[in-house]
C-alpha cells in the first residue's frame, strides 16, 4: 500500500502495536461525480481467517449511495459472494472509488438513495452533493 499507494483512497492499521486487524481509512469522492471534494473515512476490519474471508468495512462518514447503508454497511460483491483471496487491499479501496463513480441500481441498501437514482438522477445528485458538503468536507477531514 505504502509503497504503490491508490489513487483517491487511503488505508493503515489504527494502532500498529496494538492490532493489525484493525484498520482506518478514507476515499476521495472522484471527480466529476457529486462526491467531488469529499473524504469519506472508514472503518476496515480484518478477520483472523483474511485473506480467504473478505475484511469487513463500514463507512463512518455519512454518505448518501444507493449501495451504502445509513450505518455505513457496503454493498458490494467482492465484499461478500465474489470475494477470492487475491484481492489485495488497494484493489477493495479502488473499487469503492469506482463504487462512488459508479452505483449499481440492481441493488440497494439505502432505499431513498436507490429510488433517487433510478427515478430521478438531478435531484440524486443535488442529494449527494449536500450530504458531501455537509459530512465530507468537514476542517477535520
Amino acid at each position: 500500500m505504502q509503497k504503490n499507494p491508490p489513487p483517491l483512497c487511503f488505508a493503515e492499521p489504527e494502532n500498529p502495536t496494538k492490532s493489525m486487524l484493525h484498520w482506518i481509512g478514507w476515499v476521495e469522492g472522484p471527480e466529476d461525480t457529486p462526491y467531488a471534494g469529499g473524504k469519506f473515512r472508514l472503518t476496515i476490519d480484518f478477520p483472523t481467517e483474511f485473506p480467504f474471508k473478505p475484511p469487513t468495512i463500514h463507512f463512518i462518514t455519512p454518505i448518501f449511495h444507493p449501495n451504502i447503508s445509513e450505518k455505513g454497511e457496503i454493498c458490494l460483491d467482492i465484499l461478500h459472494s465474489q470475494w477470492s483471496p487475491a484481492i489485495s487491499i488497494r484493489a477493495l479501496l479502488m473499487s469503492l472509488c469506482s463504487l462512488l463513480t459508479d452505483p449499481n441500481p440492481d441493488h440497494g441498501l439505502n432505499k431513498d438513495a436507490l429510488k433517487l437514482y433510478r427515478t430521478n438522477q438531478r435531484k440524486y445528485n443535488e442529494a449527494v452533493r449536500d450530504w458531501t458538503k455537509r459530512y465530507a468536507m468537514q476542517d477535520s477531514n
